[in-house]
């Protein structure tokens, strides 16, 4: 059977116990949850969070299950050094979903009057909000013409007890196949997956890749085996058989209404957005169903889930170009997202540039790329900024490209166009005078073990 997320969550209190933190006393879903998060993460933790009684409402709440880049590696099963890489490998491996007849997200099924969104412990984060929002949901739909499944993350406001107001302003795989159904005059049918164990979300909401794979297939590729679905009630789809609570329903053609502001990863309140309407005509959960969330806003949950999906994906496409790049950082200091540190062993001139314009073309959402040499850590900012005041030269080493395609929840960019900025701050390889400080290896190692610094 495929692992779900209270098995994840087992593991975690077994294993790392000290990173899972259960609050008993009593919170609403205005604020207090999102507040305990930030704080915590003011202080240098992000402990997955469990919030056992909120008030008028059954289900507990589950946040900040990827928090750091550690849950990242024990999710995976790897030192935390090897994490894209294996990212990497599993994100190449397909493996095709297996449909059962049953499963524990159908023990509750709720249609018609019983379908009411009002019952799920829905939070509103931030006081700039419009409302209620569904952070954790992975909308999956079909290709109106090949049926291909995708799966991806989008906000959902609670508007209603069956209504959602949904944004698809990423522009990708969903909003193309709503697109083509609106022009057919047709609803998309969509369903909402709320809960699952993080390696699903891995390979399926993280995911980036061609709108001709099928994503149940990268899912499976990251799960290891595959991916158990069920039928939904209804619709003509299909949804993993352990997720806590399903929502099944569509997006409505040649209709829009006003949704958000959202806090989203910028730090700041987005009212972006392409104003669509999903209509909810059923409900499924497990009977104790564990009501996941994910902090918004810049926290450490939110923009890291943006940004080592695409650590990998850059870390891949560049070294397809430069085969000695060594890895790649979305620094937390601009939200996961705008910026992109690239390490490298240079072995010929004009390398750096090649890296910052192949990183630039893969992400539309990048700003700056700084390129650093093969002995700077790119997790450890101060050393990418020491490179950059003792390596770089602006008249040698700066590209700047005006205009172009940027993030449309940048709230600098013009219009959603932005400035691109390259700097490559590695070292010439001729004429180099300067030897860097150092300490022999086996002498640091000695320290490290004699002061009990891991």
């Amino acid at each position: 059977m495929n692992p779900d997320l209270r098995d994840f969550i087992k593991t975690v209190e077994r294993e790392d116990p000290d990173n899972v933190l259960r609050i008993s006393k009593q919170v609403g879903v205005k604020y207090e949850i999102t507040s305990c998060a930030l704080e915590l993460e003011k202080q240098g933790k992000t402990p997955l969070l469990i919030f056992e009684i909120v008030e008028g409402y059954s289900q507990p709440v589950v946040t900040n299950v990827f928090g750091s880049r550690k849950k990242y590696a024990q999710i995976l099963g790897v030192p935390e050094d090897l994490l894209i890489d294996e990212w990497v490998a599993r994100s190449n491996s397909e493996i095709e979903p297996v449909e059962v007849s049953e499963g524990p997200v159908k023990e509750v099924i709720m249609t018609g009057v019983d379908v009411n969104l009002e019952k799920l412990p829905i939070l509103t984060h931030f006081t700039q909000d419009g409302g209620p929002y569904i952070t954790s949901g992975i909308v999956v739909a079909k290709h109106p013409q090949t049926g291909t499944r995708n799966a991806s993350f989008h906000r959902l406001q609670l508007k209603g007890q069956k209504k959602l107001g949904i944004s698809l302003h990423s522009r990708r795989h969903l909003w193309e196949y709503q697109r083509i159904a609106e022009d057919q005059g047709e609803a998309l049918e969509v369903a909402v997956v709320i809960g699952a164990h993080p390696l699903f979300y891995f390979g399926s909401g993280l995911w980036k890749g061609p709108i001709e794979v099928d994503e149940y297939k990268i899912a499976g590729g990251f799960l290891g085996m595959p991916l158990e679905i069920l039928k939904c009630e209804t619709a003509d789809l299909e949804v993993p058989s352990n997720a806590e609570i399903v929502l099944e329903g569509k997006i409505l053609p040649n209709t829009r209404e006003d949704e958000g502001p959202f806090g989203e990863f910028t730090g700041y309140a987005s009212k972006n957005s392409t104003r669509h309407v999903l209509e909810i005509s059923a409900i499924l959960q497990r009977n104790d169903a564990i009501y996941q969330d994910i902090v918004p806003g810049i926290s450490a949950e939110h923009t890291l889930l943006l940004g080592i999906p695409q650590e990998a994906r850059i870390f891949e496409r560049v070294k397809s170009v430069v085969p000695t790049v060594k890895a790649v950082s979305y620094p937390p200091s601009a939200a996961c997202r705008f910026h992109c540190y690239i390490s490298m062993k240079k072995v010929a001139e004009g390398q750096s540039a090649n890296a910052i314009f192949t990183a630039f073309a893969e992400d539309l959402s990048l700003k700056l790329v700084v390129v650093v040499d093969e002995d700077i850590n790119v997790y450890h900012e101060r050393e990418v900024l020491w490179a950059l005041a003792t390596r770089f030269q602006a008249d040698r080493g700066l590209f700047v490209v005006p205009r172009c395609m940027g993030a449309l929840l940048d709230p600098s960019a013009d219009g959603g166009l932005t400035a691109k900025m390259g700097i490559d701050a590695t070292k010439p390889l001729t004429g180099w005078q300067a030897e860097r400080c150092t300490i022999p290896e086996d002498i640091s190692r000695k320290v490290r073990k004699e002061m009990g610094i891991v």
